[in-house]
């Protein structure tokens, strides 16, 4: 099979950011049918009307709709729930589809190459801590850094909620079998 890793990255590495990227399209899939129930419409025609719209622009939608569709609150609380995993990625998502990653040492870990350069002149600053962006870009780091392991317990994060996700709007009736 040919080798398509692009310097740190490997095969495993593009099958993982595949595997994430197609949970999230499942997701946004999710989401628009359940506005098409709650607007008594059909699925085709919400997903040309939230076509152009982004993962967080289709997460708002949905909630506006169920507030105005008036779900009852049980039900409301726990489709939120259920979408705050993929929504707590987002970032993730975002620089799977945006970013170039490269290597982090020492723990066979990739990060986003943005993060290395972070324009200082967006850098917060914090009172007292002696070099603030220094402290800023260590956390930064840390939290964008992942192994092939981490990357593969999100994928499989994602495809477990979605699973019992859509069976919960199965047993409620905002989506049909």
């Amino acid at each position: 099979m040919k080798d398509y890793s692009i310097d740190c990255l490997t095969e495993r590495h593009f099958l993982l950011f595949g595997t994430i990227t197609h949970w999230f399209a499942k997701y946004e899939m999710l989401m628009q049918q359940i506005m098409a129930t709650v607007a008594g419409s059909d699925y085709i025609s919400v997903k040309l009307l939230t076509l152009s719209l982004n993962f967080g622009q289709k997460h708002a939608t949905l909630f506006n709709l169920l507030r105005h569709g008036r779900l009852p609150f049980d039900q409301y609380d726990r489709i939120s729930a259920f979408l705050q995993v993929p929504y707590a990625l987002l970032p993730l998502r975002n620089d799977i589809a945006h970013s170039i990653w490269v290597a982090r040492p020492p723990s066979n870990s990739i990060q986003p190459d943005w993060i290395f350069n972070y324009p200082p002149s967006i850098l917060p600053v914090y009172e007292g801590l002696g070099e603030p962006n220094r402290h800023f870009m260590e956390h930064i780091q840390e939290e964008a850094c992942y192994t092939v392991a981490d990357l593969d317990t999100v994928a499989v994060n994602l495809a477990t909620n979605y699973s019992e996700f859509r069976e919960y709007l199965r047993k409620v009736g905002l989506i049909t079998p």
